[in-house]
């Protein structure tokens, strides 16, 4: 058996085991993610900020064409008897390697992060989550949005749109919590643009982070009241949360308390997503506070609830769908919430809204959103 066939079974070996003791041992992976991973990623964040587009997403796009392409080949070498054989050994051993190296960043950059203490058990105390706590905190978010208001700017259908440029505001944003949040320090990259956005549009999908490359990326094709929130949301992750309701909660703290409009009002828009549904599973004793939180909603944020691109969009992108949108959509939907399940997500897609429930133990604990040092 050659050299290079031994050293690349071993790191296969290597990181099957690293998987499996990461998932049975949430103490070596909790070492593992504070000693290693974050100060090794912030390194790996500062070499991929260098390049002003996504590396993971490229890296994705000559992963599919070696495989697709190196495939054809191998085909024809079929019929090419002097160099068939070993034209398909030195593929086998491309594939293999390049197999290798992406569960081997997938498995350090992303899995193991699965596997360690949720964060939110360091700041939460599970409260009765009464409709008393749920309709004070609603109170709250409106009486929040109502001093607001004034300073956003909206187009001529009542749209949101920036008034500020909030994309130089970002960093200092995730940093202004840290005080109440430590895991939220530390160097933040650029959030870059998905070149083949309209894929991610098709998969109802507003921001990928990067494990390889420890990048955050988001839809390009969003409309202004989504952006800043999905920024904060995936910036998040690049802190090592990865779970999606740590990370709706993360980031929506980070952009609430934002000295920035924009992102305020972006925040308050992302999370009222999650919550607008249950408004009116209230008992009937608070139907007046109901009635008057819609009020509200209805005044400063309902024309950007649930609006995710122009009305136009489908329409002028329609010559660029390859696959239906439907097929694609479904097909990630399964993708991506097996891919959780195997993380240990075992309510998959569903985690995203568990962000209402950690918000309402918060609320219950500090009877406010917003954080102070003394907090």
């Amino acid at each position: 058996m050659k050299r290079s066939t031994k050293i690349l079974l071993g790191l296969y070996a290597f990181t099957a085991v690293c998987y499996l003791l990461f998932m049975w041992i949430r103490p070596l992976a909790n070492a593992y993610v504070s000693f290693v991973y974050r100060p090794l990623s912030q390194l790996w964040m500062r070499f991929s900020n260098l390049f002003p587009f996504s590396l993971g997403e490229w890296y994705i796009v000559a992963v599919l064409l070696v495989i697709v392409l190196g495939l054809l080949v191998s085909l024809g070498l079929i019929f090419v008897k002097k160099i068939r054989l070993r034209g398909l050994r030195f593929y086998g051993r491309f594939v293999a390697w390049l197999v290798c190296i992406t569960l081997w960043l997938l498995n350090f950059h992303w899995f193991v992060l699965y596997r360690t203490t949720p964060a939110l058990e360091r700041y939460l105390t599970v409260s009765e989550r009464s409709d008393e706590t749920y309709i004070s905190m609603l109170e709250f978010i409106a009486e929040e949005l109502k001093s607001l208001e004034p300073q956003i700017q909206r187009d001529e259908n009542g749209h949101f749109c920036f008034s500020t440029d909030f994309e130089k505001d970002i960093p200092r944003t995730m940093q202004a919590v840290t005080d109440t949040f430590p895991e939220l320090s530390g160097f933040y990259p650029d959030v870059k643009k998905i070149h083949f956005s309209f894929f991610m549009s098709q998969t109802g999908t507003m921001g990928i982070y990067m494990p390889m490359f420890e990048e955050a990326t988001v839809n390009a094709h969003m409309v202004d009241a989504v952006l800043p929130y999905c920024y904060c949301h995936e910036l998040t992750h690049t802190r090592g949360i990865i779970r999606e309701d740590e990370a709706n909660f993360f980031g929506f703290m980070a952009a609430i308390n934002s000295d920035n409009p924009d992102i305020r009002y972006s925040g308050y828009l992302g999370i009222i997503e999650y919550m607008y549904h249950d408004l009116y599973q209230l008992d009937d004793a608070y139907n007046d506070r109901v009635d008057q939180v819609d009020d509200v909603f209805s005044y400063t944020i309902l024309n950007d609830l649930f609006r995710y691109h122009e009305e136009t969009y489908w329409e002028e992108h329609e010559e660029d769908v390859i696959i239906p949108t439907e097929v694609v959509n479904d097909v990630q939907n399964v993708v991506y919430d097996t891919t959780l399940v195997l993380q240990g997500v075992e309510d998959g897609r569903k985690s995203y809204n568990r962000v209402v429930e950690a918000l309402l133990d918060y609320y219950a604990e500090h009877q406010t959103l917003r954080v102070t040092k003394a907090q």
